[in-house]
């Protein structure tokens, strides 16, 4: 990553500058988002929480923001892909929460992957189980999602990539990492880079999540 005249660009590991998209992902912490501000404001693309999975009792639960959020982002012209938080513990589980986010997005004109997000949260469901049964949940909602016809993708940070999955087992799917740093240290191929959760956009409220999606 450099800087010229106060603009960010990348280059892979030629030295090739990668063609790269301004973004931002959102949720229902985010409350009233004005998305023609976010367009105008150099925004590309949004990637909004269409649900999550309850971190002790396991429920579905639609995020309470989805419709508003997405149709807005939508309607605005940028290109929207949405994620599912995930709390799965084995293949059936990231499977029905794959059916889940597909279920919410069908009536919309999603351009960009369906992501599944896995990472920790205190307390949860998932936190004990093992590398292989989280690889196998993840592996269950990727595959479920492309037999529905949409992308995969998964997210996650570079520590949890190295140390909480198998992604010998994951290659085939797109990854989005967060890393927030001056650069990516994550050594496996990756679309997405979020760089930031203290972003501010005009047109959003407080701080958000800021992404670069580019061509690695």
């Amino acid at each position: 990553m450099f800087k010229l005249n106060g603009e960010t660009y990348f280059a892979n590991a030629s030295g090739v500058i990668a063609n790269q998209l301004k973004g931002v992902d959102v949720s229902a912490y985010q409350d009233d988002i004005n998305w023609q501000k976010v367009k105008a404001a150099g925004i590309d693309f949004a990637i909004v929480r269409a649900g999550y999975r309850g971190k002790t009792n396991g429920a579905l639960v639609k995020d309470s923001k989805f419709d508003t959020h997405i149709s807005g982002a939508i309607l605005a012209g940028l290109k929207a892909g949405a994620y599912m938080f995930t709390e799965a513990r084995d293949y059936t589980e990231g499977a029905e929460e794959a059916k889940f986010l597909a279920s919410l997005v069908k009536d919309y004109d999603v351009k960009l992957p369906l992501v599944i997000d896995t990472e920790y949260q205190s307390n949860a469901r998932s936190n004990g189980i093992s590398v292989a049964a989280r690889t196998e949940a993840i592996r269950g909602f990727c595959e479920t999602i492309e037999s529905l016809g949409y992308t995969p993708m998964i997210y996650a940070s570079t520590s949890w990539l190295n140390n909480n999955l198998d992604m010998s087992k994951l290659g085939k799917y797109k990854v989005w990492v967060a890393q927030y740093y001056d650069r990516v240290t994550y050594n496996g191929s990756y679309e997405v880079w979020q760089y930031t959760s203290k972003g501010r956009v005009d047109g959003i409220n407080g701080n958000v999540d800021m992404n670069y999606w580019y061509n690695k």
